[in-house]
């Protein structure tokens, strides 16, 4: 079984260096994630004293509780966007992928389905995350004006809340394992409803827990380490273009240029991250194919097609 899973790894990884054309709606799909992050802390230089005293501010302010209200509200609908346009790129690169069958929903209906699947899996890690900002909140201005023990504050949040951090990396993978298998249920162009999407992806979790938490957190893993990768090579690149933007020096070709190449090398990691995904996603098309073909009792090994299509004892896989 092990040797099956990490097989369709390496094919997965084939499939993904042979279909580049899969890789803009993969980048689309990386970015409505996380892809965002790391161009915001390399550009915003964001502390977590800025976010303390921001806190801070928000409590002693005379709007509270409507400037919290608001703000998560804000937070909420900015989270929906996002969720949208995740559904949205999911659809897109299913639809592609699967480009030689026609589909038999609109693509509006397809994202519309993507998007109450990953809301619905996204619940859980949800409320894990509530709990842990509930928790922050409760625990950081005693650590923030604790004396300085020589370890840095996050570290030392992230001890206080070592339970809440594993609650939510464990909400994030369940809703990951049933919701990879899900989403690409409900985006294939014989789509399930979204009901038996769910409920199928949850059994085959039960009933095989290491393949699909082994394969959500071998996503979650390289999503992580791209991620990690991104924010450095952005830091180093912003350093110099942020001395001379604190200079004013803005208007003068050599920063200009800088700013180009920044952008230049920034969608060339988010492209990269794309190719990524799509490898993550046609691993999850390969698990799937071999349920779907143990279901109808064909006892045979699935071969992937590098074109995205399937041979005669194939699933089509993205």
């Amino acid at each position: 079984m092990l040797r099956a899973w990490l097989r369709h790894g390496a094919a997965a990884a084939r499939i993904a260096a042979d279909r580049a054309d899969l890789w803009p709606a993969g980048a689309l799909a990386s970015l409505t994630f996380v892809g965002w992050l790391p161009l915001l802390l390399a550009v915003a230089r964001v502390d977590i004293g800025d976010v303390t005293f921001l806190a801070s501010d928000l409590r002693k302010s005379s709007a509270y509780p409507a400037n919290v209200i608001a703000l998560g509200a804000a937070v909420v609908a900015g989270a929906m966007l996002l969720c949208l346009l995740a559904a949205m790129a999911e659809t897109a690169l299913t639809r592609a992928a699967f480009a030689s069958q026609r589909a038999r929903t609109t693509f509006a209906e397809g994202a519309l389905q993507g998007l109450t699947v990953i809301l619905a899996c996204a619940l859980p890690a949800a409320l894990a995350m509530a709990a842990l900002l509930l928790g922050t909140a409760a625990m950081a201005p005693e650590e923030f004006q604790a004396p300085d023990l020589g370890v840095p504050l996050p570290l030392r949040l992230a001890g206080d809340l070592a339970p809440f951090l594993a609650a939510f990396v464990l909400a994030v993978l369940v809703g990951q394992a049933i919701g990879g298998a899900a989403l690409r249920r409900v985006s294939a162009p014989e789509p399930q409803p979204v009901s038996l999407a769910l409920a199928r992806s949850a059994r085959e979790l039960i009933r095989q827990p290491a393949q699909r938490l082994g394969l959500a957190l071998a996503g979650l893993v390289a999503d992580v380490l791209a991620l990690a990768l991104t924010y450095a090579v952005l830091r180093v690149l912003w350093a110099p273009i942020a001395s001379d933007l604190d200079a004013g020096r803005l208007a003068r070709p050599d920063t200009l240029l800088l700013l180009v190449g920044f952008v230049a090398i920034w969608l060339a990691l988010l492209l990269a991250a794309g190719a990524l995904h799509v490898m993550i996603s046609a691993w999850w098309a390969l698990e799937l194919a071999d349920v779907e073909a143990a279901a109808r009792g064909a006892g045979v090994a699935v071969r992937p097609d590098a074109r995205g299509g399937s041979t005669d004892d194939a699933q089509p896989l993205p």
